[in-house]
């Protein structure tokens, strides 16, 4: 009896894994089909994986019914399967019309805010009746699996389909790890993906092939791109002498939105007197590389995968090489690891990309490395990015810098809690970034002393923030919530001729397409450049913000985070405050997501 039971059991989730790939595969119009061969393979493989994957939940989940009746057994089988694939059929729908598949948030605002879905009761009607012919084809699946099938046996296919999707994940892993385009841009398509990433332990085992990472540098754009962006080429005048010649960005690693002050960065406060300064200013996410997307892109770090995926560069990045500007890239933490090197600067020899030395040692470095670049060629126009990691957990201070701020104190992560005193941790991270403020006082003196200050446009921000228990909820450090103390930063842009302080909601989103259009004269529209709005523009924003795993829609105060299988809002200025979500934030969340796809 048990036997039969679980070959019943085997044979429905094989039945429902083949229906689960067939209803996945639909989503393939999505994807740009390349003549790589490994990744012919590998896209069967992922979706195969896949449905194999969330099949073999439900079934796990189905367990404790073995036990019923056979009909009761049949029926209940019957429904939780027909609502399995109804769900893969509705989701396939939703990632048609909105680009982006069903989630926790899509459920809550179906029941809290249906008129902001732009969805009839006629659709919903119909989708009911679906369901239920849906749940009637399952039932007739569920008696198929319950009869004696002696020439069907599951397992052994069902370990053919484990083995699928263990090449799958290794292939991913593998092509990740190399650029491979055509494999990594599949994974938005493909619904509640997560694939193996182990770029670290591959290179701990010496198989990282570094020459076929030059070689799919190489493969051209259009070869495999699911990222349409800019959504229209780039219209920028040639002409740059009524411009400023050079710009720099400034990124201070974990700097948070109060953490600019006369006491704690008074060089860079004083550059804010006489400069422009956002006060409600928001990164693209909690952690480096979700922030720092966000402001070279102009665009929600959702986009990740397409653009590693097609190898595009940020706008800017294509506008400037244009003009012939030299892209002087000088970041003290190995932005190479996380491929923010490979997707901003693809093909762009750098100065310096990795952590070089002591932390502040290395810090310091980055300024001499940039006056070095500049008196090798006085006349040439440049941009630079740099990135400082003094400021990095657990904040750092050269040997025998003059701390302003005491006690101070190194935090260990793993020994704090809910009744650790900040102070001392606080005092650490603000003397870190005092001595940061340091460096960028000393590299504003020596561009005035070139006569270069006022010709560069400088913006200087961060790309996230940092938490030490501010909320009393234990937390600290980044990437583990979407309150301001994580995701404000300060944003001071040093722009020759323009002064100001605003007040209005900003974002990363909004720099580049802000500078590509007001500084370098590119004619092309906001939307054609980012997710954002002009900075000068105080139009509401709806930013879909991301850290490690999750991402979270925030407008206005309201933070709606998701979870697996659940939507936790709360305000942006404090966690403990409930929140209540904006009516028609759906249809804002769509826009950008489908923006450049």
């Amino acid at each position: 009896m048990i036997r039969r039971a679980f070959s019943f059991a085997g044979r429905f989730w094989l039945l429902n894994t083949v229906i689960a790939a067939i209803l996945i595969a639909f989503n393939l119009w999505a994807y740009d089909w390349t003549t790589s061969l490994l990744a012919n393979v590998y896209v069967p493989l992922a979706v195969i994986g896949q449905a194999f994957a969330l099949t073999l939940l439900m079934a796990i989940a189905l367990l404790p019914f073995l036990l019923l009746p056979g009909r009761l057994r049949l029926g209940v089988y019957a429904l939780v399967g027909g609502l399995f694939q109804f769900l893969l059929v509705l989701d396939g729908q939703i990632f048609t019309i909105y680009r982006f598949h069903i989630d926790a948030f899509f459920i809550k605002m179906f029941f809290t805010d249906f008129a902001g879905l732009g969805i009839g009761w006629l659709t919903v009607a119909g989708g009911v009746l679906a369901l239920v012919v849906v749940i009637g084809l399952m039932y007739g699946g569920a008696l198929w699996a319950g009869r004696k099938h002696r020439s069907l046996k599951a397992w052994p296919v069902m370990t053919l389909l484990f083995l699928m999707t263990l090449g799958g994940q290794t292939i991913h892993a593998w092509g990740y790890a190399h650029n491979m385009r055509p494999i990594v841009s599949l994974t938005y398509v493909i619904p509640w993906y997560m694939p193996l990433v182990a770029d670290e332990d591959m290179e701990k085992w010496g198989l990282i092939n570094e020459n076929l990472i030059e070689e799919n540098e190489r493969i051209e754009v259009s070869e495999a791109s699911t990222f349409n962006y800019p959504l229209s080429p780039l219209q920028c005048e040639p002409d740059t002498s009524a411009r400023p010649k050079n710009l720099i960005f400034v990124g201070l690693e974990s700097w948070r939105f109060d953490r600019m002050t006369p006491e704690i960065s008074p060089n860079i406060h004083a550059i804010g007197e006489d400069a422009l300064v956002f006060n409600d200013h928001l990164a693209g996410g909690t952690v480096t590389t979700t922030g720092l997307f966000s402001l070279m892109f102009g665009t929600s770090h959702l986009y990740w995968d397409g653009a590693l995926g097609s190898g595009t560069r940020p706008a800017l990045i294509d506008a400037l090489l244009d003009r012939d500007y030299d892209i002087r890239v000088l970041a003290n933490q190995d932005i190479r690891a996380n491929k923010l090197y490979e997707v901003f600067f693809r093909g762009i020899e750098p100065i310096q990309a990795w952590g070089e030395g002591r932390i502040p040692t290395g810090d310091a470095a980055l300024i001499d490395k940039l006056l070095t670049s500049v008196d090798a060629e006085p006349e040439q126009p440049f941009f630079s990015f740099m990135f400082f990691n003094s400021t990095h957990f657990s904040y750092w201070t050269p040997e025998g810098y003059d701390k302003p701020f005491l006690p101070a104190k190194k935090l260990s992560m793993s020994k704090a809690d809910a009744d650790t005193d900040p102070v001392p941790h606080l005092n650490q991270y603000n003397n870190s970034i005092h001595f940061v403020d340091s460096l960028i006082g000393r590299m504003k003196n020596e561009l005035q002393a070139r006569g270069l200050w006022e010709d560069t446009i400088v913006v200087i921000t961060g790309d996230h923030g940092e938490e030490f228990n501010d909320q009393g909820e234990n937390y600290w450090g980044h990437g583990s919530n979407f309150s301001r103390y994580q995701l404000g930063v300060p944003l001071v842009i040093h722009w020759p001729g323009r002064t100001g302080e605003y007040d209005h909601r900003t974002t990363h989103e909004d720099i580049t397409p802000t500078l590509l259009t007001e500084a370098f004269g590119c004619a092309n529209p906001i939307s054609d450049l980012g997710t954002g709005e002009s900075l000068f523009d105080d139009s509401p924003r709806t930013l879909i913000a991301e850290s490690y795993v999750n991402k979270a829609f925030i407008r206005g105060t309201t933070v709606n985070e998701m979870y697996p299988g659940f939507v936790k809002t709360y305000s942006l200025d404090d966690i403990n405050d409930e929140a209540t979500t904006p009516s028609g934030i759906l249809r804002d969340v769509q826009k950008v997501q489908s923006r450049f796809r």
